[in-house]
């Protein structure tokens, strides 16, 4: 999936966030920028990454090609996940378009920068609500 393609769903979210726009990178592979920037990262298949900018901000690394493998597993992890919290619903299975799958990705690594947020399964939650809050479900 070429993710330039979703650049106003990013938008959106950054200004959602109170993130300025002007910081979405796309990047072809964000463990080499990391890298070149004296910034660790192992994951060769990151999609995404929220970096600190300097004391003024961030900015989200967003990897210009994700393959559906690599979208699949990232999903996947997240099925996993949730069925910690209930069994009974998938909520993997609302993730049924690109769009959304890539606003999730975008709010779980947001999340992870959030103070009260310590670990994948709280991320996770916190990135759900913001889907159903920004109406994402909505039929």
């Amino acid at each position: 999936m070429n993710t330039r393609e979703y650049y106003e769903l990013f938008r959106y979210l950054m200004q959602e966030y109170c993130l300025f726009p002007e910081d979405i990178v796309f990047v072809e592979d964000i463990a080499d920028w990391c890298r070149e920037q004296g910034i660790p990262e192992t994951d060769r298949e990151m999609p995404l990454k929220l970096i600190s900018k300097d004391a003024s901000g961030c900015r989200m690394l967003i990897r210009e090609y994700i393959s559906d493998e690599v979208m699949n597993e990232r999903i996947n992890a997240f099925r996993i996940r949730s069925q910690l919290k209930t069994a009974a619903v998938d909520r993997a299975d609302l993730l049924n378009s690109d769009k959304k799958k890539l606003a999730y990705l975008f709010l779980s690594e947001y999340a992870a920068s959030l103070p009260d947020i310590k670990d994948e399964l709280l991320a996770d939650n916190w990135a759900f609500e913001e889907l159903e809050r920004l109406g994402f479900f909505k039929k």
